[in-house]
């Protein structure tokens, strides 16, 4: 009799938690599917802007804004280590990409220097299907919280092909839009802003040439 009574206690036990697995899990689902439909609307935007900085535990901060239009890109990349400051910027007009760097001791141009570094609006949360997402849920990690004014959640252990999540890794993921507003990832913590169908042409003019040396390609 002790025997049986020790395994229906067992057996409730095994119940209770496989219920509270499938609550956890279906609640982190309903979340991650939520937000994967809400910044559909954005991945495909030909007209953004946006603001990335990354701090480093060696103090190292870098700053890049990204801004697009149709077929024109450009980027700005700044590099501040201790006051020191190295800034490179990257011009696509849709057929030639230049490139602008400068230090403290020199201003050098390179003339459709190739490619440039492109910004896209990932889904943190992508996956392939639903049942992925459902088997990610189960692992991961959410809860609410409020970032620089804005509902977040914040999303810990979820594996997706467009991240790369280091363990203990956390992303604050904007409640109304899905997308990713803060990552802290080992000694790296990155914050992110965004601006929609604002960019102007203006932003695509190039610097004054005369300012710089040429550096031939190759």
């Amino acid at each position: 009799m002790k025997v049986k009574k020790i395994l229906k206690i067992i057996g409730i036990i095994i119940v209770i938690l496989i219920i509270l697995l499938l609550i956890h899990t279906i609640r982190n689902f309903i979340i991650i599917t939520d937000l994967q439909n809400k910044i559909s609307q954005y991945s495909n935007s030909n007209n953004y802007y946006t603001k990335s900085i990354a701090t480093e535990n060696n103090g190292t901060v870098i700053t890049m804004e990204y801004y697009k239009k149709d077929n024109k890109q450009v980027v700005f990349l700044e590099r501040n280590l201790n006051g020191e400051i190295n800034k490179i910027s990257m011009y696509d007009n849709g057929e030639k990409t230049d490139t602008y760097a400068e230090t403290k001791d020199s201003k050098i141009a390179q003339l459709d220097s190739g490619t440039i570094i492109s910004i896209n609006i990932y889904n943190q949360l992508e996956t392939d299907n639903n049942w992925q997402t459902f088997l990610g849920s189960i692992f991961t990690k959410i809860k609410s919280t409020n970032y620089n004014g804005k509902e977040c959640y914040i999303v810990k252990g979820f594996l997706s092909s467009n991240s790369l999540n280091f363990e203990n890794a956390e992303t604050y993921i904007e409640k109304d839009t899905g997308l990713f507003v803060k990552n802290i990832s080992e000694d790296i913590t990155t914050e992110r802003e965004y601006e929609f169908d604002n960019v102007e042409d203006t932003i695509f003019t190039e610097p004054d040439l005369s300012q710089y040396t040429i550096q031939e390609n190759g």
